[in-house]
């Protein structure tokens, strides 16, 4: 039986009536808090060019300023998009955060979010971002793991010679994720023996069983070791005293979230401006209400309704890790950190070791 890894993860919206400045120092408090309370890793994500839906276009500088303030967290960025920057430039500051935090970093890479305006504004031809983003992974490793390093392919090409500096105390390189959100993208994680990524959140739970499902059959199939790989789960948690009052908490900060990503989704959809090429994918989701968000996509409970939960995603997933999203939206940075302590006082010692690998 594997241990159930439990950490974080945030987007950092930053609503109208806060700002930037405000919205990342509470962020450095709640990973202060989470590095006392035993959470694993804290995830955070790179989005760029939207300014309410997130404070996050420089996650790496983030997580430097998180790295000074704790000792036994382990930090990552979830996810890498990898197709829109040089993958050395990404290697770099990653082994550097590895150093910086003498060896706890995670590593985790994806497309971005389908709204985003990411491909635009960095000049990237979103049709070649799933090619891109192996080649990508392929050069990180490659400057990671080789003194000197010599790389050619389709879109990059390293002349011999080239040291990347530093490399990752973790040898030979730190742990490397993959985010999906189709049971197409876990089979390719699956070919290609990564860690995955998986949003409970936005996927009914049906769909989530056929692709943990699909990935630990995969990962069989070509070869890899499924107790070597780890699967997490992204879901929304809030736990209050009762599930009546940990809902009426939450309702309308994590519905904030649903809110905005909807918002610029539309406004994507209609964006004149983007490139011609591939055009902007459908997002063709129903949208959230909070009914299916409390039954489905989301903890919102009493502490021990929440261990249920959770060992029964466990159990049905073979998930490794949670990661608990607890500032959703425009949630108070009080509430945060409230449920934060009642998560690691009144769930976390009651979890038992994780579900096998299947």
């Amino acid at each position: 039986m594997r241990a159930v890894r439990l950490s974080l993860f945030t987007e950092v919206q930053c609503p109208p009536t806060t700002s930037p400045e405000q919205r990342l120092d509470e962020l450095l408090e709640e990973a202060e808090l989470a590095d006392r309370l035993g959470f694993h890793t804290l995830w955070i994500s790179e989005i760029h060019f939207q300014p309410e839906f997130s404070a996050l276009a420089a996650p790496y500088v983030v997580l430097g300023a998180i790295a000074a303030r704790t000792r036994r967290l382990r930090l990552g960025v979830a996810v890498n998009i990898l197709p829109v920057q040089h993958p050395l430039h990404v290697a770099e500051q990653a082994a550097t955060l590895d150093v910086l935090s003498h060896g706890r970093l995670e590593f985790a890479m994806g497309r971005g979010h389908v709204h985003s305006r990411v491909y635009e504004g960095f000049g990237v031809d979103r049709a070649r971002s799933r090619a891109l983003q192996e080649e990508s992974l392929q050069l990180i490793l490659a400057a990671w793991t080789q003194d000197a390093l010599e790389f050619h392919g389709e879109f990059y090409d390293v002349p011999g010679g080239v040291v990347v500096n530093p490399k990752p105390l973790q040898r030979p390189h730190p742990p490397v994720h993959v985010a999906a959100s189709s049971r197409e993208s876990a089979l390719e994680a699956a070919r290609l023996g990564y860690n995955l990524f998986l949003p409970a959140h936005l996927l009914p739970r049906a769909d989530l069983r056929e692709y943990t499902a699909a990935y630990w059959q995969g990962l069989r199939a070509h070869g890899h070791d499924p107790a070597a790989r780890e699967l997490g789960l992204l879901l929304p948690i809030y736990l209050a005293d009762t599930t009546a009052r940990a809902r009426e908490e939450a309702r309308a900060g994590f519905m904030d979230y649903f809110r905005v990503i909807y918002q610029i989704r539309g406004e994507y959809q209609a964006w004149p401006a983007r490139q011609p090429g591939e055009g902007p994918p459908a997002v063709g989701r129903t949208p959230m209400t909070f009914e299916r968000l409390s039954t489905e996509g989301a903890i919102l409970s009493d502490s021990a309704t929440a261990v249920v939960e959770l060992q029964r995603l466990v159990e049905e997933t073979g998930a490794t890790e949670i990661l608990g999203w607890t500032n959703m939206g425009s949630l108070s940075h009080e509430l945060v950190l409230r449920a934060m302590e009642r998560f690691a006082d009144e769930v976390m010692p009651r979890l038992p070791a994780g579900a096998a690998s299947r």
